[in-house]
């Protein structure tokens, strides 16, 4: 097969951590180089570094990944290798997240598309040599954020070269809104995306809706973890790497999280059991709200994306949406009290309210709140998965 094994991508995103984990750069690549025997070749003069500096820019103490040239079984392919950082979560839990246009001129978040932007110049050298070297197959691997500029990058070859990678990610956040999502899937191919998650990993939970993940259709590889908590444990690649080894898409694409029905969504809107902060729920806030937007939206929620002007955040458009909501009707006035005393709820605040308390400010402060919530738990996981595997 022309992709990649689940065990041969996940290797390749954990390993490329050697960059931070060895004390010199020159041992970081004999330490790759014979790991991989020769069939991929690392070298300073294709490590890929990011300008530093500014607050949506990366910083970080060595190079950010590779562009590699297969050789021997491995002759014909050609991959894009990101790694993540600790600084992740200082984009991450930004409660103004902006958006900019990709190369394809959909909206991504900023900070993403800026570090990526930095390292073009390095990839458009790359792309140079694809002919001398006979490359049929381009790969994009990467975790965290890496697999978040494995995404964009994706795109850019997709968009710039007219190229369709296959695309491996773990442990990825969301990348960009709607339009990004449906222009990555149908271009790239959703059988061309391979993104593997963790079930108590926080990162790919984040940032919050609008942002959402590509593909937005086919198949998600979804690796159960214990617990219904978001924890650190199973953000770091070493899990990743235990949780697919042994075997192939088809089987991780067998594993299934649950799925959420419309009707299925409304009664978890209208239920009265307690509810937390869990992985669990957090998944079903993310498609309630959808299905309330769709509502106030008749059935364009895509329309949260940056349309309404710099002038507006995503937050402030969010709000503006459901707060016109309430007066569009009862039932939909109904669906987004149900769904604002959801998110009180697992926020621990008293959720007695009408909706004539919900204004603009109100709904935008109890989504602010959630936001705030849901980064404590992603700083913390990236603090401790990505510091004590050295990747700053």
């Amino acid at each position: 097969m022309p992709e990649f094994s689940p065990k041969v991508s996940a290797s390749l995103a954990r390993d490329v951590y050697a960059l931070t984990k060895e004390n010199s750069i020159e041992k970081a690549l004999k330490v790759l180089n014979a790991q991989y025997g020769g069939n991929l070749v690392f070298a300073e003069d294709v490590m890929l570094k990011a300008k530093t500096g500014g607050p949506w820019m990366i910083k970080c103490r060595t190079a950010f990944g590779f562009t590699l040239i297969g050789k021997g079984p491995l002759q014909g392919h050609a991959v894009f290798l990101f790694r993540g950082t600790q600084y992740l979560a200082d984009w991450l839990t930004n409660l103004n997240i902006s958006v900019s246009r990709s190369y394809s001129g959909q909206p991504v978040h900023d900070g993403f598309n800026l570090a990526f932007k930095s390292m073009e110049p390095q990839l458009k050298e790359f792309m140079g040599t694809l002919t001398k070297n006979k490359i049929t197959q381009i790969h994009c691997v990467g975790h965290s954020l890496g697999g978040a500029l494995a995404t964009i990058c994706a795109d850019w070859l997709r968009s710039a070269y007219k190229i369709k990678p296959y695309l491996y990610t773990f442990g990825s956040p969301r990348v960009g809104l709607m339009g990004f999502a449906d222009y990555c899937t149908s271009t790239v191919g959703a059988e061309r995306i391979f993104r593997a998650f963790h079930k108590t990993d926080i990162v790919p939970c984040i940032p919050t809706w609008p942002f959402i993940h590509t593909p937005n259709s086919g198949m998600d590889y979804y690796l159960p973890s214990p617990g219904i908590v978001p924890g650190a444990a199973y953000h770091s690649m070493d899990k990743y790497v235990e949780s697919v080894s042994g075997k192939n898409w088809q089987t991780l694409g067998a594993i299934d999280s649950e799925k959420k029905t419309e009707s299925g969504v409304v009664q978890w809107l209208k239920s009265s059991s307690p509810v937390g902060l869990t992985i669990t729920a957090l998944e079903w806030l993310n498609q309630a709200l959808v299905y309330v937007l769709k509502k106030c939206l008749n059935g364009a929620a895509w329309v949260i994306s940056g349309v309404m002007g710099s002038s507006f955040t995503l937050m402030d458009q969010l709000a503006y949406v459901l707060k016109k909501g309430i007066d569009i009707s009862e039932g939909v006035s109904s669906l987004v009290v149900h769904l604002i005393r959801k998110i009180m709820e697992i926020l621990g605040m008293k959720k007695v309210l009408k909706a004539a308390d919900m204004t603009r400010e109100f709904i935008r402060n109890i989504f602010m709140r959630l936001q705030a919530k849901a980064n404590e738990y992603a700083k913390a996981a990236l603090s401790d998965a990505m510091v004590k595997g050295r990747a700053i």
